[in-house]
């Protein structure tokens, strides 16, 4: 989150108007997260949805590489900047395609200037040059207002990731290549427990766990405007997408928090008491 942070500040201190949010879940400290970004350079950015069609991608980590398709939904015309340690030649056969790919070491920078290997910082010298953004001294007062004393080394290792990272141009030929996470196929419950008085699974996809609530969310669809926010705020992920593109609430698990309704910016979302 914390490269997302300094790219919007760097584009708002060149006059720009952007945003950046966080997109994580109930995961240990360590786990993958995402983290989005919106640049305008038009006017005000109302939508804070998660962004499915980007036009850059950054890969902070290379393990996420072989665990998750980085290239989902990155535009024919845009950009992919990774962190690793291999070479153009092998990271162009397998993550080539239609757009710009830039890589860098991030991590051995890091190691060597910062003496942690954190990339936040330095993954951003890398976009600016991949994609000219904004102007690497754009970076200069976001990063010493956000590291004080340790501002010098973070530009520092943001400048030399400038300086190394390797850009390869997009050949019209390249077609995306297919890559398949490789996925353990497990015994069942039958193979694991042979003999086992247990003669079918288990109920819990059928459980209720709304039951108990004692408010739910109505929703009132003359205000809503398909923002999506009640959908990426709820604790429970029971709100759901309807084919005409509102959203609705699964009342089979929602808990009655009221959190969908206090983060909608239209009101649209009313907590209604339940009755027996």
């Amino acid at each position: 989150m914390t490269s997302a942070e300094l790219t919007a500040l760097a584009a708002i201190h060149e006059g720009k108007f952007a945003q950046a949010f966080p997109s994580f879940g109930p995961e240990r400290r360590g786990a993958p997260v995402l983290a989005f970004n919106r640049i305008s350079q038009t006017g005000h950015i109302r939508v804070r949805a998660a962004v499915n069609e980007p036009d850059i991608v950054i890969v902070l980590d290379p393990g996420l590489l072989y665990i998750t398709d980085v290239t989902l939904g990155l535009k024919r015309e845009g950009a992919l900047v990774i962190n690793t340690s291999k070479a153009m030649s092998d990271i162009k056969s397998e993550f080539g395609g239609t757009w710009k790919l830039a890589i860098v070491n991030a991590t051995a920078i890091a190691r060597e200037v910062l003496g942690v290997s954190i990339v936040n910082t330095t993954m951003l010298g890398a976009l600016v040059k991949a994609t000219d953004i904004f102007e690497l001294e754009s970076l200069d007062e976001p990063v010493k207002e956000r590291f004080g004393a340790r501002a010098r080394s973070n530009l520092e290792a943001c400048r030399r990731a400038y300086e190394e990272v390797i850009i390869a141009e997009p050949v019209a030929s390249d077609v995306k290549r297919s890559r398949t996470a490789q996925v353990e196929v497990l015994p069942g419950w039958k193979e694991l427990l042979p003999g086992c008085p247990v003669v079918e699974p288990g109920n819990a996809s059928q459980y209720r766990t709304g039951d108990w609530r004692s408010q739910h969310p109505v929703y009132d669809y003359q205000k809503c405007n398909k923002c999506g926010l009640c959908y990426i705020f709820c604790p429970e992920g029971c709100v759901e997408l309807r084919d005409d593109g509102y959203f609705t609430a699964n009342l089979y698990y929602c808990k009655g928090c009221g959190i969908c309704s206090a983060e909608c910016p239209k009101d649209a979302i009313t907590m209604v008491e339940e009755t027996q």
